[in-house]
């Protein structure tokens, strides 16, 4: 079979061609950026006049009211804005053609903004592991603090990174320094005046400011020529104020929510370490405080472990569930698939679809379709008996269960378990014949055998829900022989056609 085209071809010239082709390849593209460029280049062969550009609400750009355009809305599931799909021409003909043809594929761009979100977290989470490990073992105060600023500067191309440490209440001194400053030296060591400018403005907020567009805030003091956005950030240590970290950039989008939760823990270890530092100084000149540094050092590295847990779960979990994510699952899986060859104990996996949730969505709303997701993750939880089990939201109204230790059985049961706990719920769905929310359940399980790997429990998982789906679904379903191979190999396009046309 050939691979579908990732890019548009030039000799595409109708609409329907250009809206096939755009589609195409919003599922196969890298990023939206990407995207965005294969679609400015696509209108531009329909209509050389249109523009059109994202406006991501998470960056919080400036978005002035423009002439001569429309705006589409990018919505998450839960209603909350994600982006603006802003569209320009003279023609307001050509305006609503355009939004005609864009619009069918604001779903696709949603999952493509929500799943760069979840990719922005993780890489987040990364870069904060790696900053921490920094923050634990560099001895030099000098050289921690200078790698942590020149790293931040060169990681989200900033024009400008200083932090500054408090002294006494009127005197601040310039620690650490990376970029360009076109209105006065970047010299560390030297004093700082936190008297004006968006330094004193956070100072007396004592809390984290944000400045999109500096040139729109009359306290804003130019230090680099090149700056747009400004972020600054107290450094604290048990509510007293230890520093600034003080970033700013040619743009706003280096400071996306994500990126500005993760500085705020670094500036929360930075003062951590700060303080640990402090005691450490003391306890040169200080010995018989020993005892106490110690106790407090331990309370630091505490914190300093806690914030990287919290980092690491908020990295796995399911916002709206509760549940495993997606990444949180595949992690599970492993270790179970690793732990059940070495005990040489079968391993049983379930996976839960809610049927016709999209039929859910489009009769009572987004707000209500997380509502039942949220219920339906509480009780297939509560069905779980077994503490050893790992419940995850695999995608969408999918659900997931690692159950080691079950064979087909046993698996099967726990399945039907599940399914009749939901059921019994009796959570109100007029879209369906039930009157009420179901679930299709597949279930299988596997002994751990040279042959097989987790991936092939995980296929034919999938299948067994395909089945109890093709069944008529509020069913549970067990794995069953190995399809033949031209079944197996129709069993994922039969199954996309089946969700389209029911779910």
């Amino acid at each position: 079979m050939s691979q579908r085209p990732t890019t548009l071809r030039k000799h595409q010239s109708s609409p329907a061609e250009v809206a096939c082709a755009l589609r195409l390849a919003l599922h196969d593209t890298v990023d939206t950026a990407h995207w965005m460029m294969q679609l400015r280049h696509a209108l531009h062969t329909q209509h050389p006049g249109a523009r059109v550009e994202l406006l991501r609400h998470d960056i919080e750009l400036p978005a002035p009211r423009a002439s001569h355009a429309r705006s589409l809305r990018v919505l998450a599931p839960d209603g909350t804005l994600l982006a603006l799909l802003r569209i320009r021409h003279d023609s307001p003909a050509i305006r609503q053609q355009l939004a005609t043809l864009l619009r069918p594929m604001l779903p696709g761009l949603t999952r493509r903004l929500a799943l760069e979100r979840l990719q922005a977290r993780a890489s987040m989470a990364d870069l904060m592991l790696d900053l921490s490990h920094v923050l634990l073992f560099e001895d030099d105060l000098d050289v921690l603090l200078t790698g942590v600023i020149a790293y931040l500067r060169e990681r989200f191309s900033l024009s400008l990174a200083t932090l500054i440490l408090r002294e006494s209440d009127t005197r601040w001194r310039l620690r650490a320094a990376a970029g360009n400053s076109t209105q006065f030296a970047l010299t560390p060591g030297g004093l700082w005046s936190v008297q004006r400018g968006l330094t004193g403005k956070a100072l007396r907020l004592q809390r984290t400011l944000y400045v999109p567009d500096v040139h729109h805030d009359a306290e804003y003091v130019v230090g680099s020529a090149l700056t747009q956005a400004e972020l600054l950030i107290p450094i604290k240590h048990a509510g007293a104020i230890l520093g600034l970290l003080n970033l700013e950039s040619p743009s706003a989008e280096s400071f996306t929510a994500e990126v500005r939760e993760v500085l705020d823990v670094l500036a929360d270890q930075i003062g951590g370490v700060l303080h640990l530092r402090l005691l450490q100084a003391q306890l040169t000149s200080l010995n018989r405080k020993a005892g106490a540094l110690a106790t407090e050092l331990a309370r630091v590295n505490t914190r300093l472990k806690r914030s990287n847990r919290s980092l690491d779960k908020l990295s796995r979990t399911d916002a709206l569930t509760g549940a495993e994510n997606r990444r949180g699952f595949e992690q599970a899986l492993r270790n179970a698939w690793r732990l059940a060859k070495t005990q040489q104990q079968p391993l049983g996996m379930l996976i839960a679809d809610i049927d016709h949730f999209k039929a859910y969505n489009d009769h009572y709303g987004h707000p209500a379709g997380d509502a039942c997701l949220s219920r339906v993750g509480a009780l297939i939880r509560r069905a779980l008996r077994d503490e050893d089990s790992v419940f995850a939201r695999y995608g969408g109204e999918e659900f997931a269960i690692i159950l080691p230790g079950l064979d087909a059985a046993m698996a099967l049961a726990v399945a039907e378990r599940v399914r009749k706990t939901v059921f019994a719920a009796r959570i109100a769905h007029d879209g369906t014949g039930l009157g009420r929310v179901s679930l299709s359940v597949g279930a299988a399980s596997l002994m751990p055998a040279p042959q097989y790997n987790a991936r092939r429990l995980v296929t034919q998982t999938d299948q067994a829900l395909y089945r109890a789906k093709h069944e008529g679904r509020n069913r549970a379903c067990m794995a069953g022989a190995a399809e033949p191979a031209e079944a197996a190999a129709a069993l994922p396009r039969a199954r996309q056609r089946a969700r389209r046309a029911a779910t």
